[in-house]
């Protein structure tokens, strides 16, 4: 009597472990063919004024819904510091405010969620300093040259979108109002760092960043209202810098994601996408790796599947000489 042979558990784990590696492979290679086959500058956002889409980037610049615009929103000029992880910060930063004291440029620390979309994802700046209103991408590039720093960084110069508000409300007591306000906590969770500037019988709160969407005003107002006893239609929202051209944020357009040039120390990059810097979607490492180990595994696969085979032509011959044996009554 013959005795088919099935094949050993080995065997049957690696041919599945075989057909889910393969699988993984086709699938990854649509996907990176289809990334790589789109036209380079292509989003997947929406190219609509952002007043018009509620939705916004969680990285960079995005744009939520802005509605306090015009003279509340400016166009400013920063210039982001990327340098080793253990730089000596305090020795970088004096070097450029020497520089700009000498071109009389008052530099201010700001958030680097001001930058536009994409840089963040490519580099996160140790600095990020804003130039004042008025300044130019030129002004920011005289700041740097090889004194500029005593170690390796690199310099980006960009053009970016800020809100530039002042929220002011009325008070009798400026100053417990203040304490008030800071002990909730709601502003700093909501704005990060702001400045308070007590008046007679108001309290001003300046903040200058990245922008904020209506609902995140309209809360700030409601925080600052509550502890004033007022509601937060007597908060008045001002700009910060009066005077101001402003930005009419429904007919701006949404900025393409900036690709970052890589490049020497002290590099100067502008805020337009570099032509020919394109980022590799399917870079050679990975794949050659997952290549190796398929053909790794496929040839232990075809040696135990032969080992298989011999094994059972074994037994099929030996049980050809073997007499059968009376079935028990």
């Amino acid at each position: 009597m013959v005795h088919a042979t099935r094949p050993t558990s080995a065997v049957r784990l690696l041919a599945l472990l075989n057909a889910g590696l393969l699988a993984a492979g086709v699938l990854s290679g649509c996907t990176a063919w289809a990334s790589a086959s789109a036209p380079p500058g292509t989003t997947s956002t929406s190219t609509r004024p952002a007043a018009a889409s509620a939705s916004r980037s969680e990285i960079g610049n995005g744009r939520p819904l802005v509605n306090y615009d015009g003279p509340l929103v400016q166009r400013r000029v920063v210039l982001a510091i990327h340098t080793k992880a253990d730089a000596d910060l305090p020795t970088l930063r004096a070097g450029v405010d020497q520089h700009a004291d000498g071109a009389n440029l008052r530099l201010a620390e700001i958030s680097p969620d001001v930058l536009p979309a994409g840089v963040l994802e490519q580099a996160v700046p140790q600095l990020t300093l804003l130039l004042p209103a008025g300044s130019t991408e030129d002004d920011a590039r005289g700041l740097i040259d090889a004194s500029t720093a005593t170690q390796p960084a690199q310099y980006f110069v960009l053009t970016v979108l800020v809100h530039d508000l002042v929220f002011e409300v009325d008070a009798t007591d400026p100053g417990a109002l203040a304490d008030a306000i800071a002990r909730e906590g709601i502003l700093s969770d909501a704005l990060g760092n702001y400045e308070t500037t007590a008046g007679t019988d108001t309290l001003g709160v300046s903040y200058l960043g990245t922008l904020l969407g209506d609902e995140m005003v309209d809360s700030v107002r409601s925080a600052m209202a509550r502890p004033a006893g007022t509601t937060p239609r007597r908060v008045a929202v001002l700009a910060g810098t009066p005077g101001g051209a402003g930005v009419d944020i429904a007919a701006e357009p949404i900025p393409q994601p900036v690709v970052l040039a890589g490049g020497t120390s002290h590099e100067v990059v502008s805020d337009a996408p570099v032509a020919g810097a394109e980022v590799d979607s399917t870079p050679l490492g990975p794949w050659l790796a997952y290549w190796i180990g398929l053909a790794v595994v496929l040839g232990v696969t075809v040696l135990l599947a032969g080992w298989s085979l011999v094994q059972r032509r074994r037994g099929l011959r030996a049980s050809a000489f073997e007499p059968e044996r009376p079935d028990p009554e």
